[in-house]
């Protein structure tokens, strides 16, 4: 009896870190994009999820929200929650249903979808522990007609040194995600982006000072070359 309590709290100890981890592909219901963009001029985007188990039937939620988990957000997404077969794709519409968004700058929100395995049929699976699979992406609204290129905000980036932290402001109208990002040839921890026309703050380790070398993730989930600025 002890036994069997051991290891279930060991394996809801697992589960507790898995949930919220991004599948892969060895097998899973997965993503076609690691971030998707919303071009304004469109009345919609959308993203496929597919399941990549051949015998195993899953039930997707999806839903949107903000940095903050809050849900209010002048978003839709469709279908919300769903059946998704064994070695079968689905589409997810994203609508905006306020159109009251700034129109100088891109607004970042973000698309979670979470896959639920069904429960076993037969009594001795009933005791296996199932792990809902949760994957949480970017979305980002651009608005029409904003000026220069996606692709080279990064490059237009500042930096400075306040303290022991790492201060980027961005004076441009696009997001910028990092991929890595060092200071002195030591790497900045738990980095993730500075949004338009805004700033973002990193902790330093103690006496942490140099050139800055990062690079940053395009529109497409790929990386840009690893560029150098000086902290000021």
């Amino acid at each position: 009896m002890h036994v069997k309590s051991a290891l279930c709290s060991i394996a809801l100890l697992a589960v507790s870190h898995s949930v919220f981890s991004a599948t892969t592909d060895s097998g899973g219901v997965v993503l076609s994009a690691t971030r998707v963009v919303y071009d304004a001029n469109n009345k919609e985007t959308s993203i496929s999820i597919r399941n990549k188990n051949t015998d195993q039937y899953f039930l997707v939620q999806s839903w949107i929200d903000d940095n903050k988990g809050n849900k209010k957000v002048p978003f839709a997404i469709t279908p919300p929650l769903f059946r998704l077969g064994a070695d079968k794709e689905n589409m997810l519409r994203i609508v905006n249903t306020t159109g009251t968004l700034p129109d100088d700058r891109e607004s970042v929100y973000y698309i979670n979808v979470k896959a639920i395995p069904p429960v076993p049929d037969d009594s001795v699976a009933q005791n296996t522990l199932q792990v809902a699979i949760k994957t949480r992406i970017k979305l980002f609204y651009r608005p029409k007609g904003l000026s220069g290129k996606p692709e080279d905000t990064y490059q237009q980036l500042q930096w400075s040194i306040q303290g022991n932290n790492l201060v980027v402001k961005n004076p441009t109208p696009y997001s910028v995600s990092f991929n890595e990002l060092a200071v002195g040839g030591k790497d900045v921890k738990e980095i993730n982006m500075v949004e338009a026309k805004s700033e973002a703050s990193y902790p330093l380790s103690a006496g942490q000072r140099g050139q800055v070398s990062f690079s940053a993730i395009n529109d497409f989930g790929g990386v840009s070359k690893t560029i150098t600025a000086s902290a000021h």
